[in-house]
């Protein structure tokens, strides 16, 4: 034993000497005392590489990001204009939506009423001309409600002006054969609908003063799949145009409508407005603008910079998919062709980007001032920790002998530890075979001297009654040894279940309820009914990959453990429950409770010591909790923990187990 106590002697004081002279060092190396630049070039080449690739990242990121940011701000300064204008879009286009599904509902309605009242008279009060009145009046919106028959004459019209709905003498009928909206729509099927372009109405050839723009939509009257003709309304559109400008006007930006032929309907001027029914054919978009008509034949919707502002534009598309009806709606014809579009001013965006950008500057000089700044501080830094390195692997250097001899001197106290372990172990083996071998030395003494005694009644005279207490000492002697040799192999045995090997048990796949049950036949018939009542609360279908045959021991040790300990004479009646349940994917529990008299918290620490009883005058040997904690944990892989009120209510034991359902594979070392 003298050798590690030298040896652990030694690195006392190397340590301390070491780092003393690491911390003399340190200050003699500090950079303090060196310009940064000259201690800078002494560092090795590699880490002034890398302080030079960082040192020109940086400037690299100054040089091509500050230019990327100024002109982002452009950007970033737009976006939200952007995001009003493509709202606006939004709104406008629902509008038209919206504005678009009533007049189709309408025109269907007035054609299904239409075709459910008589029509060989349409003067007026009859239920043909009350019924167009009626619309017409509660509308409010249409300028003209016609019936054209088959011949494409009118049979019925209503005029709204200022003062209200008229009826149209017959006189005044005019013929619309030619009109594409009797054309295309005469011969559809019934439900069909059709739109017509936006444009001017005209009266008797010449377009109406002052201008009333006009939708017409038409659909076939039919009756009992019999076509009666086309049902035509025409739809006041100033009305619309006057709400998207409305809508335009309080955001500040514009709504424009444009039509397939690139024709104004609604334009930047007023004279851009109806140009082709104006006379002025010149005046269209492919004429006046290219770039902008080339940016909306490109796509359906989307951004064009424009030379007076910025568009964002959106072509109107009708079908069947665009009503909310979609029962009711048939085949369409849609000539409408309209481009919505929304010009907002560039002038307010380049006011922010220019308020942004005096920001910009600014912060961006003091970004390049705390970049230099944190540069010189990484170049100094950078020396220091060279200095420190190098007095840290000094001290590394030192504190590894330290480590090397406490290593050495750990081992020597861990050997030292086992044998203490062992002889305590042995002690208490030693100790619990004294009481059996002594009693069973002492039953031999008597049975000896009884043999003493008979052989000298031999030679003086051997009689019945000597001969018949002779068989009776021999008797009880015999009996007495045989309990003492009993317990002693009882000990011995237990002993070598401390010391368990895992190749001799048997593993496999079992179902944990049957295993419990399995664990003591009074399990499955319970003995005590009338003192003790049994509590099972066993969740099927758990399966368990491990050794049945220690978690049925460890069962059967808790159950006679509680039998024996928890209902004393002090407590001769109560539970005992078991439960067994499913914790994760991976685990189960499993408890014992008992509201037996419970456990002093003062041997509570000490249960699963080996040779530890509060019993051993009644024969307890101290090893059952102990065997039942090492199987638990070598085992069966898992854990076990106890809790225990004694005294105090509610009183009673709770041994808690948790167990992996697929035990830890046999330890090879430990079997050899």
């Amino acid at each position: 034993m003298a050798g590690p106590s030298s040896v652990a002697a030694g690195p006392a004081e190397t340590p301390a000497e070491t780092l003393t002279e690491t911390a003399a060092q340190t200050a003699a190396d500090t950079p303090a005392r060196l310009p940064v630049l000259k201690a800078f070039r002494a560092l090795p080449r590699p880490r002034r590489r890398r302080f030079v690739v960082m040192a020109l990242s940086w400037m690299l990121a100054f040089v091509v990001g500050y230019p990327w940011l100024w002109t982002e701000v452009d950007t970033l300064a737009q976006a939200p204009l952007w995001r009003e204008r493509e709202s606006l879009l939004d709104e406008s286009v629902e509008i038209l939506r919206r504005t678009l599904d009533s007049v189709e509902h309408d025109v269907l309605f007035l054609s299904d009423m239409s075709s459910q009242l008589p029509r060989d008279d349409v003067t007026e009060g009859s239920p043909m001309a009350r019924l167009y009145m009626t619309f017409s009046r509660t509308a409010g919106v249409y300028d003209q409600v016609r019936w054209l028959g088959q011949d494409g004459r009118e049979m019925l019209r209503v005029n709204r002006r200022e003062g209200g709905p008229t009826l149209v003498p017959p006189s005044q009928l005019q013929a619309k054969v030619t009109r594409p909206y009797f054309v295309d729509t005469l011969g559809m099927p019934p439900g069909s609908v059709y739109f017509s372009p936006f444009d001017l109405n005209e009266e008797h050839g010449a377009v109406e003063r002052p201008f009333v723009p006009t939708l017409r939509v038409a659909t076939p009257l039919y009756q009992n799949d019999v076509a009666q003709g086309v049902v035509v309304i025409n739809y006041r559109a100033s009305r619309l145009l006057g709400r998207l400008n409305d809508l335009a006007r309080r955001q500040g930006l514009a709504v424009f409508l444009l039509n397939d032929s690139g024709y104004w309907l609604q334009g930047p001027t007023p004279d851009d407005d109806w140009a082709w029914q104006l006379g002025a054919p010149q005046r269209s978009v492919p004429n006046t603008d290219p770039a902008l008509w080339a940016a909306l034949g490109r796509a359906d919707s989307g951004r064009y910079h424009g030379k007076d502002g910025d568009y964002a534009f959106r072509r109107l598309k009708v079908n069947a998919d665009t009503f909310t009806d979609m029962e009711s709606a048939g085949p369409m014809i849609n000539k409408m062709g309209l481009i919505v579009l929304v010009r907002g001013d560039r002038g307010q965006a380049a006011g922010w980007a220019d308020n942004w950008k005096k920001v910009l500057a600014p912060l961006m000089a003091v970004a390049l001032l705390v970049a230099l700044r944190y540069g010189w501080v990484t170049m100094r830094g950078m020396v220091e920790e060279d200095a420190n390195a190098q007095a840290l692997q000094r001290a590394h250097q030192a504190l590894r002998v330290a480590y090397d001899n406490l290593t050495n001197v750990r081992a020597d106290l861990s050997r030292a530890e086992r044998l203490s372990s062992l002889g305590l172990m042995v002690a208490g083996v030693a100790h619990e075979l004294n009481t059996p071998l002594g009693s069973a030395s002492l039953a031999v003494s008597a049975l000896r001297l009884s043999i003493e005694t008979l052989r000298g009644r031999l030679e003086t005279g051997l009689r019945k009654s000597d001969l018949q207490g002779f068989l009776d000492e021999a008797d009880e002697a015999s009996k007495l040894t045989d309990v003492a040799i009993q317990r002693a192999s009882g000990i011995v045995r237990r002993f070598k279940q401390v010391a368990v090997d895992r190749t001799s048990m048997e593993r496999r796949s079992f179902a944990l309820d049957e295993a419990v049950l399995d664990a003591d036949p009074r399990l499955r018939k319970w003995p005590y009914e009338g003192r003790i009542h049994l509590r099972l609360e066993l969740e099927p279908g758990l399966f368990m990959d491990s050794y049945p045959g220690p978690l049925e021991q460890v069962i059967g040790n808790l159950l006679n453990n509680a039998l024996t300990h928890a209902f004393d004479n002090a407590r001769e009646s109560g539970t005992l429950s078991i439960q067994v349940h499913g914790d994760a994917s991976d685990t189960v529990v499993v408890r014992v409770i008992d509201d037996g008299v419970g456990i002093d918290e003062a041997d509570l620490a000490h249960i699963f010591d080996p040779f530890y009883t509060t019993h051993r005058h009644e024969g307890g040997t101290g090893l059952g909790l102990h065997i039942v904690a090492q199987m638990v944990t070598e085992v069966l892989g898992g854990r076990i923990d106890v809790q225990s009120r004694r005294g105090q209510e509610p009183h009673g034991t709770t041994f808690t187990l948790v167990l992996p359902r697929q035990a830890p594979a046999a330890n090879p070392a430990r079997a050899a």
